[in-house]
């Protein structure tokens, strides 16, 4: 079995680690420039990273109704870049810069045009999930899974 590179706080680094096991060979050749999908895609990951992060304040504070909202955002935040990776847009690398800008230039908006963001992002996430095949959508749900039980420190 092929190891898995060390979990980054990204959930794009851990879809990644995780495809590269289950789906090798499905990765394009080097990319190129990054594509509008991709801006797009780090746009949403970095929107629902923010919401995540507030959720998971949530449920160290003892609220236990945020758990299922942050397995959601978690989740629609893990099929952008399962689905941005499946289709070769971007390197890791390069997937990781995108939302290292997104979150940059998230921080202008003002918390009306977040939240709207981040709903938008949240339905669009849910859809690429059900678009997905069956294999595609237990990667995606194990990576979120995984992903809060660290957030939460579980």
């Amino acid at each position: 079995m092929t190891a898995v590179p060390p979990v980054d706080r990204t959930p794009a680094a851990l879809v990644l680690a995780l495809a590269a096991v289950l789906l090798p060979g499905l990765a394009a050749a080097a990319p190129g420039e990054p594509t509008a999908r991709d801006r797009h895609a780090a746009q949403c990951v970095a929107a629902l990273d923010a919401s995540a992060d507030d959720l998971v304040r949530q449920v160290k504070a003892g609220n236990g109704a945020a758990r299922k909202p942050l397995l959601e955002r978690l989740t629609a935040g893990a099929s952008f870049i399962g689905e941005a990776y499946l289709h070769g847009d971007a390197s890791e690398g390069q997937a990781r810069a995108l939302v290292d800008q997104a979150e940059a230039e998230q921080r202008r908006l003002s918390a009306a045009e977040l939240g709207a963001r981040q709903t938008a992002c949240a339905s669009e996430g849910a859809r690429l999930l059900a678009a997905a095949n069956a294999l595609e959508r237990a990667v995606v749900k194990r990576v979120a899974r995984k992903r809060m039980d660290k957030l939460l420190g579980e």
